[in-house]
């Protein structure tokens, strides 16, 4: 049986009770022309050919083709032909499966394309109805299994192998029979026939999802949803080429050809729409010299409908599915109907209205209705960042110079842009240039290079959509390029901490973003020495010019690999006067945590951290880390711990790289968990304590809550001036990732902390100065050092304790036995313990010789000794032979500690008991081996 979609079950029950009707005589018009339930490629190679066999046209609009299982349990309408849809006489309407994924099995094969696409296919033992507007049932065909609903006759024995599986109606008279068997022969080769020029209707397009070949309005095809109004089917449109997308989508491990393309629009848009009057359509390559010359262009082309993140698009042949790394491009010539060779005057953009945009809603219709149009934005201004290194850059119409931070609330995960439905991205996509692998370095001529609160004004071009943000994108022709006026951040460039005073130690944290060394594969890359330098030489840059050297630099996403291969090693040769520290870690990719540590700090002990400590086992449902990893390891990139001394000030750093906002929260929260602990086992030992590092969490986390807990460590995040606490952007939004926290032998030494926002609030200069050389702004902290001259005198200060071993304990009750019925009663006590000993002991015995361990009534012993167990642990029963019973044990001293003693006394429902109280005394003792 090969694999389908196939309705649930409610909706299968519903579909049965409407399909009752039967079918009605052998029909003399419209007849089942031809069937193939898998072909060639696969159960997905399907057609399904009806034939108009009457000398009459024939209205076939609103019909339907429905599709059955062997036991009919499931059932659906497979397609819908479009209303006014007329089949001329002699004339075939062909319905073809199209599937997006993969080519083998994917979707049909045939050459003649079809003139409707159906997505749900029909298995190799069911059968199909075809049934006119009104329900009836017009002609049947199916497998010699299938319910009698879905064939005529005994049926076909359709094939379950791939290969040439059509069966075709038979020429002769009568054509119908009303018996499957009779009327077609097969299997055999496929040989559709479709309508083709014969069903294109005449004029302007009418309104509505219009059958191929007539032309579909663009404003049909588009939609104030997710999804199209014509999705999935098959449409023609036409319009004029206003822009194009030359980059490929990519991930860390793919490309998608799909992504990129052109937008078409209509010349005109109805004064009534209020749907879009323009489209992408995925997958057109581009010229690779002046790719701009497809604008203007009247276009006339077919493709499948189709909505992807959100974004509607056309989706020609031979392009595939666009959210696949297997999508193709096409030439426009070999997949359009029609290209003008005569350029036309490309749509009037429109103005984009600043009090409409931003009063849209968290629907953004305002936005919506213009999706894939060429619009033009005003003004705008910068207020989440500069341009990032995607060369995109997020602007909110208007000058209001504030800056736009990430909320604390679960709108800021599930609608992201819901406190700033107008703010729009400015993509650099139309001058992109096509690089082959846009996951290496590259830059547009059509990209807006602004600086936090820089203001650009007269953007247009075509209103795209991706990844939940609405975006312009600037062409190379057809409008004059933004102009950028900058604001009060340039100005402050170069962006710097204060030079470090005397008697400082300064420690930063620094993302360096995917540093591999010569001859390693990021991202499927293979770095070369070139390529290796420049990386160096502009990091070098930043440390210099805008972190000014500070003493300690813990660093993240530096890669190293067992064989010796070390990125961190050619940096700190490049800079001089510093030392590296880093290991192997957990991330199968290589990179790892570790330090820079310049001359004049001494730095001793390093060591990966927690790198064998396994997950918790609550992981298994709650964090994908784990499985991600394959490991079941705690972390994939664990922390690296150095100590480090620089004047009278000494501390234990951790050098940090948690999972990422991609992994649940409770990954993040159990690796703050171990780290914590780490650091509070330090401070018990008398150390001062750093944590620090890409944490990958907000300073309103969980996570973060959990590293901090109990004053354990304090974040110093809340120290940074007024409004400048973030080291992040993401999708205009300002946030913080990146984090120090110390203990409070060293908060008390702070003199200034900061982030230095040479990544986030500036564009990547092109000459190479350090701005934007990573995604992320450091945190840097300064810390006091002891001043001038000084002598130092021992003065001792002491205190004594007392040997003591206290012990305070109370009675219990187990209430009251009833005799002939079995039951356990239980009782407690509790005991208060303090011992000065280097080790304490708390153990009870019956000192008694008279039924020893069990409870007596003069003469009268209980069958069992009473058990006995301490703060809920294990029961125990006491001993029979008047030796102590040890009940808790510490290695610590103790004080004023309460320990929960638990008494249980079983008794059998043939046990005689006697009047009275069963009762004994017992001597708990408190012991010592070390006073």
């Amino acid at each position: 049986m090969k694999p389908r979609l196939l309705a649930i079950a409610a909706a299968a029950l519903a579909a049965v009770a409407v399909a009752a009707p039967a079918a009605q005589a052998a029909s003399d018009t419209v007849v089942i022309q031809g069937v193939a339930f898998r072909g060639p490629t696969g159960g997905n190679d399907e057609y399904i050919q009806i034939k108009n066999i009457s000398s009459a046209p024939q209205n076939i609009g609103e019909w339907e083709i429905f599709g059955s299982n062997a036991g009919g349990t499931s059932v659906s309408s497979r397609a819908k032909i479009p209303a006014g849809v007329t089949l001329p006489a002699g004339k075939s309407y062909l319905f073809t499966n199209v599937q997006p994924g993969t080519p083998t099995g994917g979707s049909y094969s045939g050459t003649v394309p079809g003139d409707q696409i159906f997505t749900t296919g029909v298995g190799d033992t069911g059968g199909i109805q075809l049934r006119n507007a009104a329900g009836t049932v017009i002609d049947a065909v199916g497998h010699t299994g299938v319910v009698a609903a879905y064939r005529e006759g005994t049926g076909l024995a359709f094939p379950t192998a791939n290969g040439n599986n059509a069966f075709l109606r038979k020429s002769t008279a009568p054509v119908d029979t009303d018996n499957n068997a009779n009327d077609f022969v097969g299997p055999q080769a496929f040989a559709p026939e479709n309508c083709g020029t014969a069903c294109q209707g005449g004029g302007e397009p009418t309104e509505g999802c219009q059958p191929v070949p007539a032309v579909t309005p663009i404003t049909s095809v588009q939609t104030l949803g997710t999804q199209s109004a014509c999705n999935g089917t098959r449409v023609r449109i036409k319009g004029i080429v206003t822009g194009i997308d030359n980059l490929y989508g990519s991930s860390y491990d793919a490309i998608y050809k799909g992504d990129s393309g052109l937008w078409i629009q209509e010349a005109t848009r109805p004064d009534t729409a209020t749907t879009s009057s323009a489209i992408f359509v995925a997958g057109i390559r581009r010229a690779a010299t002046n790719p701009e010359d497809v604008i203007g262009r009247e276009v006339v082309i077919e493709g499948r409908a189709n909505a992807k993140f959100g974004q509607v698009e056309i989706v020609p042949d031979g392009v595939g599915s666009t959210t696949c790394p297997c999508a193709n491009e096409v030439d426009l010539s070999a997949v359009a109907v029609s290209v003008s060779t005569d350029k036309k005057p490309l749509p009037a953009p429109v103005v984009l209205d600043q009090t409409q945009a931003e009063n849209q809603g968290i629907a953004r219709n305002y936005y919506r209705a213009l999706q894939g149009m060429r619009v033009t934005l005003p003004v705008g201004i910068a207020t989440g960042g500069g341009t990032t290194k995607f060369r995109d850059v997020f602007v909110e119409p208007g000058t209001d110079a504030t800056r736009l931070f990430r909320k604390n609330d679960a709108a800021a995960i599930s609608t992201p842009w819901h406190d700033a439905p107008a703010e729009l991205g400015i993509s650099p996509d139309g001058g992109a240039g096509n690089p082959a692998d846009p996951r290496l370095p590259w830059r547009s001529t059509t990209q807006v290079d602004l600086d936090l609160f820089d203001v650009v004004r007269n953007v247009t071009g075509p209103l795209s959509y991706s990844y939940s943000y609405f975006k312009i994108v600037p062409q190379l022709t057809g409008a004059p390029a933004p102009a950028v006026e900058r604001g009060p951040i340039n100005a402050a460039y170069p962006p710097a901490v204060p030079t470090p005073a005397e008697n400082t130690l300064r420690v930063a944290s620094f993302n360096v973003e995917n540093l591999f060394p010569v001859g390693k594969s990021n991202d499927g890359h293979v770095i070369t020495q070139e390529e290796y330098n420049e990386r160096v030489r502009t990091l070098v840059l930043a440390i210099r010019n805008f972190l000014k050297e500070p003493d300690v630099i813990a660093v993240q996403e530096v890669a190293v690999f067992a064989d010796g291969a070390n990125a961190l090693t050619g940096l700190a040769a490049a800079l001089g006067n510093y030392t590296g520290y880093i290991a192997t870690n957990n991330d199968e990719r290589g990179i790892a945590t570790g330090f820079l540590v310049k001359d004049g700090t001494t730095a001793t002990g390093g060591k990966v951290v927690g790198a064998e400590v396994p997950a918790p086992a609550a992981w298994q449902n709650t964090c994908d880390l784990w499985r991600a990893n394959g490991s079941g390891k705690l972390f994939d990139r664990a922390p690296y711990q150095l100590e480090l001394k620089k004047g009278d000030l000494s501390f234990v750093a951790l050098s940090n790289h948690w999972a990422s906002q991609t992994h649940e929260n409770r990954c993040r929260i159990d690796e703050a968990a171990y780290v914590r602990e780490a650091a509070a086992a330090l401070q018990q030992q008398g150390r001062n304590v750093l944590v620090t590092g890409d944490l990958n969490d907000f300073e309103f986390s969980e996570a973060l809550s959990t590293l901090a807990g109990g004053n354990v460590l304090a974040n110093l995040w809340t120290k940074a001036p007024a409004g400048q606490a973030y080291s992040y952007k993401f999708n205009g939004h300002l946030q913080t990732l990146d984090h120090i926290f110390v203990s409070a032998g060293l908060e008390s030494r702070v003199t200034d902390f900061r982030y230095v926002h040479f990544d986030n609030d500036y564009y990547e200069r092109p000459e190479g100065d350090g701005t934007g050389i990573s995604d992320h702004d450091p945190p840097v902290v300064t810390f006091e050092l002891a001043k001038g001259a000084s002598v130092s005198q021992p003065s001792n200060l002491t205190g004594s304790v007392p040997a003591t071993l206290a012990l305070t304990i109370g009675d219990a009750t187990l209430g009251t036995f009833i005799p002939g019925i079995p039951g356990t009663y239980d009782g407690s006590l509790t005991a208060q313990v303090t011992s000065t000993g280097a080790d304490a002991t708390l153990s009870v015995l019956d000192a008694s010789s008279t039924a020893t361990g069990r409870l007596v009534n003069g003469t009268h012993a209980l069958r069992s000794p009473v058990q006995v167990n301490v703060n809920d642990g294990a029961f125990a029963p006491l001993r029979t032979d008047n030796g102590p019973l040890t009940l808790i044990s510490w290695n610590e001293p103790v004080a004023s500690r309460a320990v929960q003693v638990g008494f249980k006394q079983s008794i059998a429902a043939d046990e005689g008991l006697r009047t009275g109280s069963y009762g004994k005394t017992l001597t708990f003792t408190l012991s010592t081996t070390a006073p």
